[in-house]
């Protein structure tokens, strides 16, 4: 029975991949490029890598942010390094491909020259900030509210210079101290990534939408395990997000957040095929992505190694193992096939360009 399932999901993925190719090719001829609003670099040698993908994958220009060691390397320190360095080594990159990258700036807030390195940052070319202290792990190492009084002068600065801000806030965590930002500074306008990291609970990201017409986010979902979840769960209730996007459609802004370093060994082939199911989903009803369904089947094959050598059988902890798999087996069969949102060309002009544009004029 699962070999006949199988069989059937692989002729039904050729014909998806068939009608794909075909319409990735009609709908190359007259498309606008689209804008990557949200992507994290160690160096030159991985921005080569983007560039060439960007051939294949309709990308024209990258927002590069900077990112502290501890993004790039996942190493846990409880800090916020080198942000500097990369900053430095972005606005190399944007030198070398002034075509192709946008540089933002980021700052330590704890850091007594914080505004005014910015400042600087900013005179020097950056077009817009990045800020990490919403997201849960730096959150704890900063120690400081969202809307403390240390944080006050940077919005205060970004509203008006008309800086667009990129801030990464758990919005189930810190959505209040947000509001009290938003409230301060009405004309600051500001993109919380990732469904406002709370795809899994839309009600409240719409609610803040129609109360602060300054906001963004995009849709990217991070890292690989974040971006397996986030297909499955769209691809579950695909008109629900479709609704979602379709009612904010000047608002969605694309975005993959790759986060591309020398250790990674993400290289050409996995940009484009993460791009790619980014593309997919937005554009097609039905679509295979190979990074989502080789996340579920990896985790299904250590959990099925891990019940086959599970003894004995009868026991209690190698019956969870048995139900662990048998969840596992139930999500990699989900994504082998995934439903995507379908959006008219109208919608995806707005994600794919038009909105990143008027997010970098921090208009709204």
């Amino acid at each position: 029975m699962y070999s006949h399932r199988c069989k059937i999901a692989f002729l039904a993925g050729s014909i998806i991949v068939i009608v794909a190719a075909l319409s990735g090719i009609i709908q190359a001829f007259g498309s606008p490029g689209i804008i990557d609003t949200h992507e994290h670099i160690e160096d030159l040698t991985r921005a080569k890598v983007l560039i060439s993908a960007h051939e294949t994958t309709g990308i024209s220009k990258t927002i590069l942010v900077p990112s502290p060691t501890e993004t790039l390397t996942l190493n846990g320190h409880k800090s916020f390094t080198g942000y500097r360095e990369n900053t430095d080594d972005i606005f190399d990159i944007a030198k070398e491909y002034p075509d192709k990258f946008i540089p933002f700036c980021t700052v330590n807030p704890l850091d007594s020259d914080a505004l005014a390195y910015l400042k600087g940052c900013i005179d020097r070319g950056g077009k817009g900030i990045k800020l990490y202290n919403g997201h849960s792990y730096y959150y704890n190492i900063f120690s400081i509210p969202l809307d403390s009084p240390r944080m006050l002068p940077i919005y205060a600065f970004a509203e008006r210079n008309e800086v667009p801000l990129l801030f990464h806030i758990n919005i189930t965590k810190y959505g209040q101290e947000l509001e009290r930002i938003l409230a301060k500074y009405p004309a600051l306008v500001m993109s919380v990534p990732h469904f406002m990291v709370s795809s899994i609970g839309l009600d409240r990201v719409s609610a803040l939408f129609r109360t602060y017409p300054n906001l963004y986010t995009d849709m990217s979902f991070g890292s690989p395990e974040f971006m397996a979840a986030g297909f499955r769960r769209i691809s579950k209730d695909p008109g629900k997000y479709a609704n979602f996007i379709n009612e904010f459609q000047d608002r969605i802004l694309f975005g993959a957040d790759m986060v591309l370093t020398e250790a990674d060994h993400k290289d050409r082939a996995f940009v484009e095929e993460t791009i790619r199911c980014y593309k997919d989903i937005l554009e097609k009803r039905h679509f295979m992505c190979k990074a989502v369904s080789d996340y579920y089947n990896k985790i299904l094959a250590t959990n099925q190694q891990r019940y086959d050598n599970c003894k004995p059988k009868e026991g209690d902890y190698c019956k969870s193992m048995e139900t662990k798999f048998a969840t596992h087996k139930k999500r990699a069969d989900e994504v082998v096939i995934l439903n995507g949102l379908g959006l008219s060309r109208s919608v995806l002009n707005k994600v794919y360009s038009k909105n990143a544009k008027r997010f970098l004029e921090a208009k709204y």
